[in-house]
């Protein structure tokens, strides 16, 4: 179980610029956070979901290289909820039609539906993937949009 949490703030920033090198431009990026002494030696597990990122398969393989340059172990697991029917094998399903192999991000995909309590929010338990719980860190790549099902008055303000 996770003992303590800790996050780093990441701010995107659009140039305008497109990126042919995406694996090389998210090595770059990462590097840039100096973080690989914090990874040397620990087993790291790196989200990969269904939000709808571009390329997605370049950039689990960009994170999965660099972990690994850093001297971590990492793996790649389904961070999508109940998509691909809420089990493993349709979760790595979905990966695979992204592009998400193991040969191509050159790590292994642990799937799993079980989830461990890591904590709680406002006596709210918080659950996480088994297998991610119980790695040394967890890197997340991930997209914050609206769900396409939400629909309340804040969702109307923000779509204004």
């Amino acid at each position: 179980m996770l003992e303590q949490i800790r996050m780093a703030c990441v701010v995107q920033q659009l140039y305008g610029k497109r990126v042919d090198d995406v694996v090389g431009e998210v090595r770059r990026q990462m590097q840039r956070r100096n973080i690989a002494d914090r990874l040397r030696g620990k087993r790291i597990a790196i989200t990969a979901g269904s939000r709808g990122i571009a390329r997605i398969n370049e950039v689990i393989k960009g994170v999965v290289e660099f972990v690994k340059g850093c001297d971590g172990e990492p793996f790649v697991f389904p961070a999508m909820g109940s998509h691909g029917g809420a089990t493993a094998e349709g979760q790595v399903a979905i990966l695979r039609d992204y592009g998400i192999t193991e040969e191509f991000v050159g790590a292994p995909i642990l799937a799993t539906m079980e989830v461990e309590r890591i904590g709680e929010t406002n006596g709210i338990p918080v659950y996480a993937d088994k297998l991610a719980a119980n790695a040394d860190g967890i890197i997340v790549v991930n997209r914050i949009k609206h769900h396409t099902d939400f629909r309340d008055r804040t969702r109307a303000a923000c779509s204004k």
